[in-house]
């Protein structure tokens, strides 16, 4: 079965329903690559589809579903107690991805989707201080990127299920993703016996396309991480309405807008949540969608395809890539006339731009 056909059915599946031939074998397959196979048997078990499956698919959809609850509900005690850590060194941190979606799921212990990571996002100036409360409190340092990375650190004990990524900046261009007066856009909660912030729907949007298309390169390469779209479609349906104003204004660049419609437009066909036609709509957008159903179809073209989105966006490139330069050099304090500086940064980061590209173009878990 072709790559197209498989997605085409996972994607049936996801939303409740059963494909008339299924190829289990190649759903299953394309499943666990995402991170979704818990989320497929809810999926089917919300619509009742799940008592036509064959025995076997349905007795390992339910073990996938049991231990992943399991594994969540060990992963709440850990972000309990990384929380009440920050907590006592009177921080509270803004939970990000993941971690953001299910506090705001209101599912509790419940909630069947698959974690990689639990992500935190505390101010720049806390930095120290939370690696020092995480620390003390037995969660050891696994690696540490620095003060120029997002992700400053990441933390976890041997026992732990998963990591926690201390971040001290959402994923994407800094220009971007430094979103002004972010505390005003959170709300406060108690969570698993910890105090957090939850960012309002349309930031957790944004920050989950800024990770995405920016950060994983999926804008380029093509990819589709689909507990991302499903984590999208949920935020849209929940009680709390999305401000798609705001989303928009939070847009900074042509390049931004056309990324974000671009994983909209995903969501919308992939798992029928309706999307506003503002940003969904264009012929652009749609364009840039073909282009990675291409990708995904026929990988042997994606990076040629690459290319072709990268020739097509060019002008909104540079705009968007002048803007973050702009916006790195507030961040060093350098003047913006100063070219020397930032000439110097670029040319020794280009060994770390082309990591970046074979990085974009390698398996990554939890992406199609």
């Amino acid at each position: 079965m072709n790559r197209r056909r498989s997605l085409a059915q996972l994607i049936t599946c996801l939303r409740g329903e059963l494909p008339v031939t299924p190829d289990w074998r190649a759903i299953l397959t394309m499943a666990n690559r995402a991170l979704v196979t818990a989320q497929l048997y809810e999926a089917l078990a919300r619509t009742g589809a799940v008592q036509s499956l064959p025995d076997n698919v349905h007795g390992f959809l339910r073990e996938v579903s049991e231990r992943n609850r399991e594994r969540n509900r060990r992963l709440a005690r850990q972000l309990g107690e990384a929380l009440q850590a920050l907590n006592n060194a009177n921080i509270e941190p803004i939970l990000l991805k993941g971690a953001a979606v299910w506090a705001s799921s209101g599912c509790g212990l419940d909630f069947n989707r698959i974690f990689s990571d639990l992500d935190l996002l505390v101010n720049p100036m806390e930095v120290e201080r939370a690696l020092d409360a995480l620390v003390e409190s037995g969660f050891p340092v696994l690696r540490y990127s620095g003060k120029g990375s997002h992700a400053v650190a990441t933390l976890g004990r041997p026992t732990d299920v998963g990591v926690i990524d201390l971040h001290q900046r959402p994923p994407g261009p800094l220009g971007i993703a430094q979103i002004q007066d972010v505390d005003f856009l959170c709300t406060r909660i108690s969570w698993f016996g910890g105090r957090a912030r939850v960012p309002v729907p349309a930031i957790q949007i944004l920050v989950l396309v800024l990770h995405d298309q920016f950060h994983d390169g999926d804008y380029w390469r093509g990819g589709f991480d689909l507990r991302h779209l499903i984590d999208i479609a949920e935020l849209s349906r929940a009680p709390q309405p999305v401000d798609w104003l705001m989303l928009d204004a939070l847009c900074k660049t042509s390049l931004v807008r056309n990324a974000l419609g671009t994983q909209l437009l995903a969501v919308e066909q992939f798992l029928g949540a309706a999307m506003p036609p503002v940003f969904t709509g264009g012929r652009w957008v749609r364009f840039q969608h073909q282009r990675h159903m291409w990708q995904f179809a026929y990988p042997g073209f994606s990076a040629s395809l690459a290319v072709v989105g990268i020739v097509s966006e060019w002008r909104n490139l540079r705009a968007h890539r002048t803007l973050n330069e702009i916006h790195w050099r507030e961040a060093l304090g350098l003047k913006t006339e100063a070219a020397g500086p930032m000439l110097g940064r670029a040319a020794s980061n280009v060994l770390t731009r082309v990591r970046r590209l074979r990085r974009f173009f390698s398996p990554r878990v939890g992406k199609l």
